[in-house]
């Protein structure tokens, strides 16, 4: 009864988990809401004109342009499919690198996630004065490595049937260890085995939903902490205003005062409580703004370490119960988890080589396409951004998913106008702030250009000129994509097409394309079904598009 009675004892298991459920339940529609306001405010801005602009900015002409040749009245472009275009040595070593770095980062946190599955393990088994015996310990530390099928779901698998073979293989390798120990131990039953998981792993499991769904991922972890801080603000404040008679008295005197009834003194006193822990919120997001700004955290890292810390303080729960300060373990797995992750890309990153070079892909699309373009970004941007960054033009289409921590906050706190484009100098401002280099777990980003109505085609011109190579969805491509007519145009005069990489499916119109794109030969890839091979294909594809053009004798 003493222990049951203990305030700190009370407060982490009862008081902790309310907060992180009913923070969680709210993230998600919270979440939701912004960025969909976020996506209006992006294109109201993306259809007007540059404030005060007396006309449209034109796209100025480059001396870097390439001469791609005559272009003859009617003439019409040929096609060949890029899947059967055969490959240069550097295609095929930049192709397999886009691969090796996602099983790198994929080990990485692996092995980040087994040394907090060991600190975990051995906590439990000290708390409840359990012997450390072989099988029970390896039961134990599967039970607690699951969260690195998360992780590993988020870093290195694509295509959800993937994710599904994942964590089928765990529960095999769960099923297993069943077995022997119900060899070993006659009185232990399949229910006790999973029942293990479910009381352990499933309720967060069930709480990472409502924000690493793929519509709020990009944002959820940000929502997620603010909620958890301001709610904690509201639970601090009924504790206090209750841990004495003479501050409940003063309370309720200073709220009837106001003409507030018990209900409402004790509303108010969660609200004030909520707000004041908000102002703690907000400059907590502020620094994690800050901290990715300054390339400390990355948009890959925020989130999949909020699945580890959540984790952390449900695994550890249940051990408060032996004597509060074990609620200290989800602090030391945590750390043992966050160390080695930081270790491993450490020592990768130093044994990279410094001249390997890191391409930079344009993204353009119609951004009309829909979810189809959201499911080829989000393929192309799990396996590039290992090798290199992505540029594009921000769009109304794949804004909640690019959205970084700090363009989020300047539209909460009323400056995301500061993000936009506004002529040539800003072009130039936008262009020397662009990041090139890989975060600390080695991965890149995407340089978002925020464009009004008349500059956006000034800031294509400049994209595609320095990009090492072009990916363009034009799936549903027909007369009434105006803005893709613009950049085919751009694209011919620009670069050479050998390093452009067309989408298309049976929806193109491909005699308007032809057209469009006049006297020249470029390469298609026809995208029907989606499946593995298909966007294996498409990343061989565009390797041999980035990948440098060996010098030949005239």
């Amino acid at each position: 009864m003493t222990e049951a009675a203990d305030p700190v004892t009370v407060v982490l298991t009862g008081h902790l988990p309310f907060n992180l459920l009913l923070s969680a339940v709210l993230t998600w529609p919270i979440a939701m809401g912004l960025l969909r306001l976020y996506t209006r405010a992006v294109r109201r801005s993306m259809g007007s004109r540059t404030p005060g602009a007396p006309s449209a900015i034109a796209a100025p002409p480059f001396e870097t342009a390439r001469d791609t040749g005559h272009r003859e009245p009617g003439s019409s472009a040929t096609f060949h499919d890029l899947p059967g275009a055969s490959t240069s040595p550097g295609a095929d070593m930049l192709f397999a690198r886009l691969f090796a770095q996602s099983r790198r980062a994929v080990l990485v946190y692996t092995i980040g996630g087994s040394a907090y599955a060991l600190v975990m393990t051995t906590a439990n088994l000290f708390a409840n004065g359990m012997e450390i015996l072989p099988l029970r310990f390896l039961f134990l530390f599967w039970v607690f490595v699951w969260p690195v099928v998360l992780t590993v779901g988020i870093v290195g698998v694509a295509a959800r049937s993937d994710r599904f073979a994942l964590a089928a293989a765990y529960f095999v390798g769960l099923s297993v260890l069943g077995a022997v120990g119900m060899r070993a131990s006659p009185d232990l039953t399949w229910g006790q085995i999973f029942l293990m998981w479910i009381l352990t792993d499933l309720p967060p499991t069930i709480l990472l939903l409502t924000y690493l769904s793929r519509r709020v991922r990009a944002v959820g972890p940000l929502i997620l902490t603010f909620m958890v801080l301001a709610l904690t603000g509201s639970d601090i404040a009924v504790s206090v205003g209750g841990v004495q008679d003479s501050y409940t008295r003063a309370i309720v005197t200073l709220a009837s005062s106001v003409g507030l009834g018990g209900t409402g003194a004790f509303v108010a006193l969660l609200a004030a409580g909520f707000f004041a822990f908000a102002a703690v919120g907000w400059a907590t997001l502020a620094w994690i703004g800050r901290r990715y700004q300054a390339k400390q955290i990355s948009d890959e890292s925020v989130t999949v370490d909020a699945i580890w810390l959540l984790f952390a303080i449900v695994h550890s729960i249940g051990l408060v119960f032996a004597h509060p300060l074990w609620a200290l373990t989800s602090l030391g797995a945590f750390g043992a988890y966050k160390t080695s992750v930081r270790a491993g890309f450490w020592w990768l990153g130093r044994r990279d080589a410094s001249s390997q070079k890191s391409p930079t892909l344009l993204v353009l699309r119609s951004f009309s396409i829909g979810r189809d373009g959201e499911r080829l970004f989000e393929f192309i941007d799990r396996l590039w951004r290992r090798i290199g960054s992505i540029q594009m033009i921000t769009g109304i289409d794949l804004a909640f998913r690019t959205v970084e921590p700090h363009e989020f906050l300047d539209f909460l706190s009323g400056r995301l106008a500061r993000r936009f484009i506004d002529g040539s100098a800003t072009m130039e401002q936008r262009l020397r702030e662009r990041d090139t280099r890989p975060d600390r777990d080695l991965r890149f980003r995407v340089n978002d250009f925020f464009c009004y109505d008349d500059t956006w085609k000034m800031v294509l011109s400049r994209l595609v000129d320095e990009s090492d190579a072009v990916v363009m969805d034009l799936r549903g491509f027909s007369r009434g994509n105006a803005g893709c007519v613009f950049e085919l145009h751009e694209l011919v005069r620009l670069v050479p097409l050998d390093r452009v990489v067309f989408v298309v499916d049976r929806r193109t119109d491909e005699a308007l394309l032809a057209e469009t794109l006049g006297d020249c030969r470029a390469g298609v890839y026809r995208l029907g079904l989606v499946n593995r091979r298909k966007l294996r294909q498409l990343l061989r594809a565009l390797a041999a598009a980035a990948a440098p053009i060996p010098a030949v004798a005239a």
